[in-house]
């Protein structure tokens, strides 16, 4: 059973990985034989995969054939409300719970997140493996901010949200002075939760993620996304 476990564990990361890296794109067909043999793996780890991954709502079945799904515009949309609501209350959670230590590992995160900012690579061929630093950094930060607030329950809902979208996030970050503003905006919201302003803290990262919900909708519409399937 531990050995069926850590199968199911490896093909579940690994396919996620393909989704999360647009390596299955999204629309795409998936089977559970194709995998197997991509992945070196047995069809049953595979098959209990794409039953998680479809929990999770990566995959969907329509006429019995599986695929990687596809989000419309509303429903990103819809998956931005919550998301606004649940991680502006993060950081007002963060501001007021965070410790000294905890903010000064915060600050030193945005400091990472600053430098790349101003380093963008002029040749393209770098611009994936610093896009690929950029989101690790990212993610420490609000990993952290979770932290801070103490909030599980948050920050599973919150990943859950996020794997759903990432792919998206990947091209939009391409996106001329994206990452720039984004360090700005994250400046403001470390600078207002460090001192200990819950309220402002909140607005700052409502702002923030307004913002990228904006441009991310602009982005689908001009990519044909579908609109309220």
């Amino acid at each position: 059973m531990i050995r069926n476990g850590h199968a199911k564990r490896k093909a579940y990361e690994k396919i996620k990985d393909l989704i999360l890296r647009s390596q299955l794109q999204p629309g795409q067909a998936v089977t559970e034989t194709a995998l197997s043999e991509g992945l070196r793996l047995s069809r049953t780890p595979v098959r209990e995969a794409l039953h998680e991954l479809e929990r999770e709502g990566l995959i969907i079945t329509k006429n019995r054939r599986k695929r990687v799904y596809i989000l419309t515009v509303h429903e990103i949309e819809d998956l931005f409300d919550l998301k606004i609501e649940i991680e502006s209350a993060v950081a007002g959670w963060a501001a007021r719970r965070g410790t000294k230590r905890q903010c000064q590992r915060l600050n030193t995160i945005f400091k990472q997140m600053k430098q790349l900012a101003q380093r963008r690579p002029s040749d393209e061929r770098k611009e994936d493996a610093w896009l690929n630093k950029w989101l690790s950094v990212d993610q420490q930060l609000h990993e952290l901010l979770f932290q801070m607030a103490g909030n599980k329950r948050a920050r599973q809902t919150i990943r859950n949200f996020n794997s759903q979208w990432h792919p998206m996030k990947l091209g939009m970050l391409t996106l001329e002075g994206r990452i720039e503003k984004s360090a700005l905006e994250h400046e403001r919201i470390v600078r207002e939760v460090c001192a200990q302003r819950p309220a402002q803290a909140q607005k700052q990262m409502r702002i923030h993620l307004q913002n990228l919900r904006r441009e991310l909708v602009k982005i689908m519409k001009l990519a044909h996304y579908p609109g309220n399937e």
